[in-house]
């Protein structure tokens, strides 16, 4: 049974750019969500908390030791009492220090090793998603995701989540404290915290949609930079400093209010919890005196009392700016698990036939395929064709008429939305990536190398050679008829290149793509304007390496120029949804001209 196309869903891949559009976690959705980046944590987590109460329970007793050494030793003026009982707080604030430090180191960390995984994580996943994905979203975002969201929740683990857990320690503690030294007074000093938690759940979500929209900002205006820099050239060409800086400034204010207006929202909490304990300080020491008076109370209850209420509304002031981070790691979770949620749109099918070379004729075969970008604008429709093994064809038609997009299918960049494509008589998606590569060349019309040499780009991810030596490679390069190019290069293999291009021409670029491609003699190679930068002269090197190559590899060349197609053994004439042969040059030139002045 033929397996049905795919459905594309390249709309579904554009991630939130407005604060409403984002998904919104709460604190145990996030950390189910983070919960495979921190495995293996769990021990030096248990180990900070265990250390989070010690430090607590030292500073719960401080308050006890205070008050009873006010009430036994100083008003029967036993100074040496006091001494005591000043060694004994001395001792126990030491081991406090102590215990802090060491929480601080291993949540400090937990939060390195949790950012590496989820950088990782999130770098393995992009490169899992398909072409689609990198069409709809912008680069300098996606970066900002990497970086600076994953950054977020680094300083979240390595600083705020110790803390917020010690101050959540420490305000049980005390709360415990003050309802057992006086029920009623405790229940009096703890009365503002009720409207504090109130006031916190009510206005936690306006506070966490400010810093969603401030990170969105952060990544729009790093998409501006990103844009910017990477068409620097075209900007001093046409001297349009002016527009690009015009738009920076554009998303630099956008940033700019976007921050004030996070800064503004995570400021609110400190106010309303420094509120909150002044009123009960008020409470507490009204309600104090009146039971004194009574003879309810001592004064060394009173004080103690007073140092509990303050040990339990310090850290609620602390969790106030705490709330503020959480808050803002909450906004990167859920930017990052956008990304992560995703999953790419071009699945491998199971299939029986194990992959390997196949005896069809047909090397590849597109059988009733349709496809467009946008739902409703389709670029091929009902598209049949044939590629015979061994021969040579080429696709020629207007600008925009479709002949990257047919190449890019048979390359399996995307996944038709209707019928099938078949590679060595199967459905091209029964391949692996590594199956498809293997069988599959494709010269790009705007190659990329990485930063380093001419050698390491040759040698990329090509498995045979990715280990030999430089001699051995000119050597192979040679048995291959490819050391020609070499000389076009200054240092030849160990010629520096950078993703940016600076160092190599254009040409030179698409000359490392093509030995790149050559070198693994694929059965199907795609050069896509491969030599539009290139030299006549070079170009006729080019066309004796490819005539060269291995009889059974099938070539489609797209080409604007008649001397790279003039040797085809067949040409298809791509435009208006159809792919139709063109029978001779003459033919194809004549329905060009046609398809340029329709268009």
């Amino acid at each position: 049974m033929t397996p049905s196309a795919a459905p594309a869903t390249t709309s579904s891949y554009r991630l939130s750019s407005r604060t409403h559009d984002a998904p919104s976690l709460g604190i145990v959705a996030a950390i189910r969500r983070l919960s495979p980046v921190m495995a293996g944590e769990g021990p030096l987590v248990v180990q900070a908390l265990v250390a989070v109460a010690v430090t607590s329970v030292a500073g719960l007793l401080g308050p006890m030791i205070i008050g009873r050494t006010v009430d036994v030793f100083i008003q029967h003026r036993d100074f040496r009492g006091v001494l005591e009982s000043a060694g004994v707080l001395l001792g126990i604030y030491l081991c406090g220090l102590a215990s802090s430090y060491f929480q601080t180191q291993r949540m400090g960390t937990v939060g390195r090793r949790v950012l590496f995984n989820l950088r990782n994580a999130l770098f393995a996943k992009l490169q899992s998603l398909p072409v689609a994905f990198f069409n709809q979203n912008k680069t300098g975002d996606l970066i900002s995701r990497v970086n600076s969201d994953t950054d977020k929740l680094n300083q979240f683990f390595s600083q705020a989540l110790v803390q917020f857990a010690g101050n959540a320690f420490m305000m049980t503690g005390a709360g415990i404290f003050l309802l057992s030294l006086s029920p009623r007074l405790g229940v009096a000093a703890l009365t503002p915290a009720l409207g504090v938690f109130v006031v916190t759940r009510a206005i936690s979500p306006w506070v966490k949609r400010r810093n969603v929209r401030n990170l969105q900002s952060v990544g729009a205006m790093s998409a501006e930079i990103q844009e910017s820099l990477n068409n620097f050239k075209v900007i001093v060409a046409f001297n349009r400093a002016d527009y690009f800086r015009a738009r920076f400034n554009g998303a630099n204010e956008q940033n700019f209010r976007s921050a004030v207006d996070a800064g503004l929202a995570s400021g609110v909490f400190l106010p309303v919890y420094g509120l909150a304990q002044s009123l009960a300080q008020v409470i507490v020491l009204a309600y104090g005196i009146h039971l004194i008076v009574l003879g309810q109370a001592t004064v060394g209850l009173l004080i103690g009392f007073l140092l509990y209420v303050n040990s339990f509304y310090m850290p609620l002031r602390q969790l106030a700016t705490l709330w503020a981070s959480l808050q803002l790691a909450l906004a990167a979770v859920d930017r990052i698990s956008e990304v992560l949620a995703l999953e790419p749109n071009l699945p491998t099918l199971a299939l029986a036939p194990a992959p390997g070379r196949s005896t069809a004729p047909a090397v590849l075969a597109f059988e009733d395929v349709g496809f467009g970008y946008v739902e409703g604008q389709e670029i091929l429709r009902h598209a049949t064709l044939e590629l015979q093994r061994g021969k040579t064809y080429a696709l020629v038609g207007p600008t925009g008429g479709g002949k990257t997009t047919t190449a890019s299918l048979m390359a399996r960049l995307y996944d038709p939305r209707t019928g099938v494509v078949r590679l060595d008589g199967r459905d091209v998606r029964t391949y692996t990536a590594e199956d498809r590569a293997r069988k599959i060349g494709f010269i790009l019309q705007e190659p990329f190398l990485f930063t380093g040499t001419v050698r390491e780009n040759i040698v990329y991810g090509h498995e045979t050679y990715a280990a030999a030596s430089s001699e051995r490679l000119r050597a192979v390069l040679q048995e291959h008829h490819l050391g020609e190019l070499l000389e076009r290069f200054d240092q030849g293999l160990e010629t520096k290149v950078t993703s940016s291009g600076d160092g190599v021409s254009l040409g030179q670029k698409q000359l490392v793509a093509f030995i790149r491609a050559a070198l693994r003699q694929p059965e199907l190679l795609i050069l896509d304007e491969a030599t539009a930068n290139i030299d006549t002269i070079t170009e006729q090197v080019l066309q004796s390496i490819l005539d060269r190559l291995p009889a059974e590899t099938t070539k489609v060349i797209i080409a604007h120029r008649l001397n790279t197609i003039a040797n085809a053994d067949e040409i298809f004439f791509v435009n208006g949804g159809d792919i139709i042969p063109a029978g001779s040059m003459e033919h194809a030139m004549d329905m060009l001209l046609r398809g340029h002045r329709e268009s």
